[in-house]
């Protein structure tokens, strides 16, 4: 595999253009704070940072270094056909409703399947694109007895067969595989009840880039492009070394190809940043020369010894399911989840990926050193022992208020972030389940958007 973008752009530098063009910084360190304080070489950063001139390319019609790279891209991950987003998953989310909401028009399908759980993104599209949302509820997962359980399963393929049967007009089915806390659907049965039926299915695996790596690697799960769905979207910069705000658009049916390409011109931006897309194909090719030098296979073996030696503690439960993916470390117990993420950073320096009512989520990419885990597992069972002297504290919280909201219609969506995924959508009467959720989260600590 080649570094297309990452090579072109190395020749461009050095021929030593003088940029009389954008971006104003014109490849000089403007923040110096950084050099000064943080021992960051930002200067190095920013001499990659050019824009769309001659001997470069342009990612919304790219010719060139980019072409090749998107190219070698679905290649690597076997699709149909691949695209890197510099405005991240949301971009691709966006573009993706618009591609099946406009290829549905057609058939006066205006009705869409997305998941309770879904981010909010997919919301912001349904509303965006004028199509009539029907939710799947994922059901809670079942943990261990004497543990509450705040967590979804996935979805399952009899969920979607019974709302398709039952809704005519379906334009599209959207799920969120895997979950922030790396809980996988059933993406291939799923599928199976949609292909014959020519409903597309969107898959948001923002968290699952990675997963096309681990393929064939112990009992993993497999990502939704192998699996066959139709248009999945995928965060370069939550499981693989990129930059924030990268992602990448896969297509496994070209029905939606033109689509695809036109609603990315409307939703990405039109000055495209190069340091975000060296590091996309830096991350992808990366992983896939990681992946052949048994690199994953290799960091996937420590985790498991990590994942054995915490699942023995007394206080702290790792959630452990077959389908879940187990490069994500969720622990539980009987305590506030704000509580368990103050007291790591407390303990032992350690900022997790985010907090759920009882229980915390962090995140493991294949750059976590040996000593990384080691320093992550003493820290945890410090905690497990503190935990002794603590009293179990039930997420319970009382507010006679919410209660006068049963039944009203919200105004705003409610949510929290992390994740992002909608207790109630703007527009949906407010169910007494919603907002026991709400006063549950409260309890635990967690700031509510949109009450």
């Amino acid at each position: 595999m080649k570094k297309y973008i990452c090579e072109g752009l190395a020749e461009y530098l050095s021929m030593d253009r003088k940029p009389w063009h954008m971006p104003g910084h014109k490849r000089k360190n403007f923040i110096k704070e950084l050099d000064e304080k943080a021992g960051l070489d930002v200067a190095a950063f920013l001499s990659c940072d050019v824009t769309e001139v001659s001997d470069t390319d342009d990612l919304h019609h790219p010719e060139e270094m980019i072409l090749k790279s998107q190219q070698q891209l679905a290649r690597i991950y076997d699709s149909y056909a691949s695209f890197y987003m510099v405005n991240g998953s949301t971009g691709g989310i966006l573009s993706a409703i618009g591609a099946v909401a406009e290829y549905g028009k057609e058939a006066g399908k205006n009705k869409i399947i997305i998941a309770r759980n879904c981010h909010k993104s997919v919301y912001n599209g349904v509303k965006l694109f004028g199509l009539e949302p029907i939710y799947v509820e994922p059901e809670y997962m079942e943990l261990e007895e004497g543990y509450i359980s705040n967590i979804y399963s996935g979805i399952k393929a009899h969920q979607i067969k019974a709302l398709v049967e039952q809704h005519q007009n379906v334009c599209a089915v959207v799920i969120t595989s895997p979950t922030y806390e790396g809980v996988v659907s059933d993406v291939s049965g799923i599928r199976k009840v949609l292909k014959p039926r020519g409903i597309p299915f969107i898959v948001d695996e923002a968290h699952g880039a990675h997963l096309s790596f681990i393929d064939g690697i112990f009992q993993l799960p497999l990502s939704a492009v192998s699996l066959g769905a139709d248009i999945v979207v995928q965060s370069l910069h939550k499981t693989l070394p990129a930059l924030t705000q990268t992602a990448v658009l896969h297509i496994n049916d070209e029905r939606f190809e033109t689509g695809i390409r036109k609603y990315l011109s409307i939703f990405m931006s039109s000055s495209p940043s190069y340091p975000m897309l060296c590091s996309m194909e830096e991350a992808v090719v990366g992983s896939w020369e990681i992946k052949q030098r048994d690199g994953y296979e290799e960091y996937l073996n420590i985790l498991r010894t990590y994942r054995e030696n915490i699942s023995k503690l007394k206080n702290i439960k790792l959630l452990e399911k077959t389908n879940c993916d187990e490069t994500r470390i969720v622990l539980y117990g009987n305590w506030s989840g704000e509580m368990l993420a103050e007291r790591l950073r407390e303990l032992g320096n350690i900022e997790i990926e985010m907090s759920g009512v009882n229980y915390v989520v962090l995140i493991s990419t294949y750059v976590d050193e040996p000593e990384d885990f080691a320093h992550l597992e003493r820290t945890i069972k410090l905690l497990d022992e503190e935990l002794d002297k603590w009293e179990s504290v039930e997420a319970t919280f009382s507010e006679e208020q919410l209660y006068e909201l049963v039944g009203k219609v919200a105004i705003d969506n409610i949510y929290v972030y992390p994740p992002g995924s909608y207790i109630v959508a703007a527009g949906e009467e407010i169910s007494k389940e919603a907002v026991d959720k709400i006063m549950e989260l409260k309890a635990s600590g967690k700031r509510i958007v949109g009450l």
